[in-house]
């Protein structure tokens, strides 16, 4: 993919995972400060834990500020027009989105992990970087990681990113938009039909 239609995609990406960070500090009864930290924990987290892992640093969150910038944006526009419903994470614009954004991160946080040339890294931080901030928002809150109990979401990331590294060795492009396919569907399909993975009884 272009450099720059992947900037443009994460940028989206980042849009929906800050407002389901700052949603998230709403309804924790959180101040202003508390939704700004958890919008941009979300959209940026799992990205600084990626490159942590990879040894790069400081991580690219911080040398490209432009998405903590947006993210902080939309988290206190999220906290302003609240009761106005504009940032609805229910509606399907958002589920639109958030899938979107899910489906580039995965992506992008494997192609990063390329050129170690270890299949179980690329796999471990492609996966890391599309639910890693999803996760830290959720313990930051103090809630049980909605990964773990709820839809088809984390499984998406792992099966697509799973496919992109089989494809990568013989074509790179083809892996990352067949995997990022994989991935937005399977999380759009999950979210129309309730998909579930079995849980103990």
């Amino acid at each position: 993919m272009e450099i720059n239609i992947v900037i443009f995609l994460e940028l989206i990406g980042t849009v929906a995972f800050a407002v389901s960070g700052a949603k998230v500090a709403i309804q924790e009864k959180m101040d202003l400060l508390g939704i700004c930290i958890l919008g941009v924990t979300t959209a940026v987290g799992g990205g600084i834990i990626r490159d942590i892992i990879l040894g790069i640093t400081p991580p690219a969150a911080f040398q490209q500020p432009i998405y903590i910038t947006v993210a902080l944006i939309i988290s206190f526009l999220t906290f302003l027009l609240d009761d106005k419903k504009i940032f609805n994470i229910n509606n399907r614009f958002y589920s639109f989105i958030d899938a979107l954004g899910l489906a580039v991160f995965t992506i992008v946080g494997a192609l990063a992990g390329v050129s170690s040339g270890n299949m179980f890294l690329i796999i471990f931080v492609g996966t890391t970087t599309g639910v890693g901030g999803g996760v830290m928002r959720d313990v930051f809150a103090s809630r049980n990681p909605i990964i773990f109990q709820k839809n088809v979401y984390a499984t998406a990331s792992l099966i697509g990113v799973i496919a992109f590294t089989l494809i990568q060795k013989y074509n790179q492009n083809l892996a990352a938009i067949l995997g990022g396919t994989i991935i937005f569907f399977l999380r759009a399909l999950a979210l129309k039909f309730n998909w579930e993975l079995p849980k103990a009884k």
